[in-house]
């Protein structure tokens, strides 16, 4: 196939997949498409996955704990007990006096797990509680002047995480790379709870 061609049609199936992409994101993927897997060597020690998609899950989750590690450094003299009360909260202010269940699920938390720290962090004095008006059966949260207090210090300090992991990275990187994964927690943030109640071979046959 010719060469121009090529670059065309590969720019044609970025585009479609990426519409929000701009040329200089398809140049970033293009590139990072045709390089060769010995380029990856050093990861993982050289042990690697026999497929790419592999690679990104076991890179993303090794990411994901690295990333923890430093959030428990960072907790260290902090006024919560969990990170994911800091999930809670910023989800809290977000959501604006969102339902407890509306709440626990958007931060994909079990619901005995994320009702048992909003219990906690009431008690504390950070939430506020009151009954929706369109169901009885359910409370509305939102933040007391205490909560929003704990809310701005977590922000302020686990901000510093990110700028320490990607501080190498360019800025346009890190966005292809949102443009690039965002798809994957927008279809699945909406599934997860409805695919726990199904076996593995249900989720994936239905996904095709």
């Amino acid at each position: 196939m010719n060469k121009t061609v090529e670059l065309v049609k590969s720019f044609a199936e970025f585009e479609d997949s990426h519409p929000e992409s701009g040329i200089e994101d398809f140049c970033r993927y293009f590139l990072a498409s045709k390089s060769k897997k010995e380029t990856l060597g050093n990861l993982f020690d050289g042990e690697m996955p026999p497929r790419a998609d592999i690679i990104m899950t076991k890179l993303v989750d090794r990411i994901a704990r690295i990333h923890m590690i430093y959030i428990q450094i960072a907790m260290k003299g902090m006024k919560i007990h969990h990170f994911e009360e800091f999930s809670l909260l910023s989800a809290i202010a977000n959501l604006k006096t969102p339902r407890k269940t509306e709440v626990i699920y958007h931060t994909i938390n079990e619901l005995s797990t994320g009702l048992n720290l909003l219990a906690g962090m009431k008690k504390r004095g950070y939430i506020n509680e009151r009954d929706d008006p369109e169901d009885k059966r359910s409370k509305r949260l939102s933040l007391t002047p205490k909560g929003k207090k704990v809310l701005e210090s977590c922000y302020e300090r686990f901000s510093k995480i990110p700028e320490l992991l990607f501080k190498d990275m360019k800025e346009e990187d890190i966005r292809l790379c949102i443009q690039l994964l965002k798809n994957v927690d927008l279809k699945f943030s909406k599934s997860w709870q409805h695919d726990k109640g199904r076996s593995l071979e249900e989720i994936t046959k239905s996904s095709k």
